[in-house]
This record gives C-alpha cells, sequence and structure tokens, in this order.
C-alpha cells in the first residue's frame, strides 16, 4: 500500500509556477531548509546523489521540486482534512525518513542492484504516480547522465514510501 499522494496536474502547474516566480535559487533554498527542519535524512541522500554531479545545484533543484510536488499535494489534502474537522493541525504531511529507513532501502539496492532497484521504483511511480514520474523523467532528459539522475528520484520516492509504510505498520 503507498500512502504517498497521487501528484495532480495542478499541482504541478502550481509548484512550477511558483519556482518560475520565486525563481529557482529562492525556491532551493525554501525547499533545502524545510526538509533540513523536517526531513534531514532525505535531505542527506538528496545531497549526496547530486554531489555525484557536475552541476549538483542543477540537480539538487531537480530533487525539490520532486519534493515540493509531494508536499504541495500532501499538504492540499491535509487542508481538506483540517477544514472538515475542528482541531487544528500542524503537522508535516509526508513521513520523515528515519536512519533505519534509510539503511534497510540502500541494503536493498546492494542487494539488488542499482539497476534493478531503479527499475522497480520507476515501475511503482509509473503506476502510482505518473505525475511525478512525468516530472523526474522530463528534468532527467535535460542532463547528460538520464539513468543517474533517476536513479536518484528512485531513492528519494522509495525512501518516503517505505518510510510511509513503516509508520503505518507501526500505528496498526
Amino acid at each position: 500500500m503507498n500512502s504517498l499522494p497521487r501528484i495532480e496536474e495542478f499541482t504541478r502547474e502550481k509548484v512550477s509556477r511558483e519556482f518560475d516566480d520565486l525563481g529557482p535559487a529562492a525556491c532551493l533554498a525554501e525547499i533545502s531548509q524545510d526538509l533540513a527542519d523536517n526531513n534531514p535524512e532525505l535531505l542527506d541522500l538528496a545531497l549526496h546523489c547530486a554531489n555525484r554531479f557536475r552541476d549538483p545545484l542543477k540537480i539538487m533543484t531537480g530533487y525539490c521540486i520532486f519534493y515540493r510536488l509531494l508536499l504541495t499535494q500532501s499538504t492540499s489534502a491535509l487542508l481538506e482534512f483540517s477544514a472538515s474537522h475542528p482541531t487544528k493541525l500542524n503537522l508535516n504531511p509526508l513521513p520523515r525518513v528515519t536512519v533505519d529507513t534509510r539503511t534497510l532501502v540502500i541494503k536493498s539496492i546492494v542487494e539488488n542492484g542499482a539497476d534493478s532497484f531503479t527499475i522497480a521504483a520507476i515501475d511503482e511511480l509509473d503506476r502510482n504516480n505518473p505525475e511525478l514520474l512525468r516530472m523526474a523523467h522530463n528534468f532527467a532528459l535535460l542532463d547528460d547522465d538520464y539513468l543517474r539522475v533517476m536513479q536518484g528520484f528512485a531513492l528519494l520516492y522509495e525512501s518516503l514510501r517505505a518510510q510511509s509504510m513503516a509508520d503505518r505498520a507501526y500505528l496498526q
């Protein structure tokens, strides 16, 4: 079961306008700070992946757009929920990736191979989050190393998905 939000076209357009209006540098700074505050393990994974490229800021911008899409879509759902409930919710709607989850995801990559891991993650995105996959694919096309960019997106998505499943199992 996947409890990560399914990105809608409206959300993709909204985030795109946000980046156009504020500029990539401002958005990168804001999203990186949000990750540092709310999801430091995910930020560390994104930075590790981005720093393997000739232009790490460009790649990190793509990873931040990816995260922002998930956060924006999740926040929309949370606002709808809180509007119908009198208690004010002040929560980050995305799962906070733990060290244990990060370790499990990395172990899966080592055991199954990076290519197999990436293909499985892309298949998952294709089935359950085609708008998010479209964003990742279009961004990766802009780089000479499409596969490595997509591996980073796969790592981020699978880390959030694995944490989401771990959180759900813990609550049950």
